[in-house]
């Protein structure tokens, strides 16, 4: 009897020097992290395109956005 547990395994080549890009990118550790990562923002790209399409039809002026969100003493935080 086969049971489906949501994960599969599969061989295929991938190119070591954009895996690596990804990898630094993300900040995984692993090549399964890295592949999962990837996997993950592309399969929620849809939601984060409908979160910023809402916040953009919020009738605000977004100018100096960043200006305001300053830490005490005027630092900017580096993150």
């Amino acid at each position: 009897m086969l049971v489906y547990t949501g994960t599969m395994k599969t061989v295929i080549d991938l190119d070591d020097e954009l895996l690596e890009r990804a990898r630094r990118e993300l900040g995984t550790k692993s090549k399964k992290d890295t592949i999962h990562a990837a996997l993950r923002m592309v399969a929620e790209r849809s939601e984060r395109m409908d979160g910023i399409r809402e916040l953009l039809s919020i009738d605000r002026d977004w100018t100096g956005l960043l200006e305001d969100d300053k830490t005490p003493g005027g630092r900017r935080d580096a993150a």
